[in-house]
């Protein structure tokens, strides 16, 4: 029997990830600095620094995320790191 295609949600590519709302898709860099899809469900700051809470859609868990390692299109996280997007938070 063949497997049932699953269809990824499109995402805003031409958008910055600052106009994200909740209900939206976007690519996170994950802990290995690989881009992964995601779910925004919540938009927030703290501390002067832009948050996005998102739901991974491969491992399904909850987290909260700098915007600025976080983008709608896949090509723009390619090849990036977290530490160097963000130094202040990860050091």
């Amino acid at each position: 029997m063949a497997r049932k295609r699953i269809q990824k949600p499109e995402t805003r590519k031409e958008d910055s990830i600052e106009d994200a709302e909740p209900g939206d898709y976007c690519y996170y860099l994950s802990a290995g600095n690989r881009p992964v899809f995601a779910e925004i469900t919540e938009v927030r700051e703290e501390n002067g620094i832009k948050l996005l809470q998102l739901i991974c859609q491969v491992d399904f868990k909850f987290m909260n995320l700098p915007a600025i390692i976080c983008a709608f299109d896949e090509k723009l996280l390619k090849g990036k790191k977290r530490r160097d997007l963000c130094p202040e938070v990860y050091k």
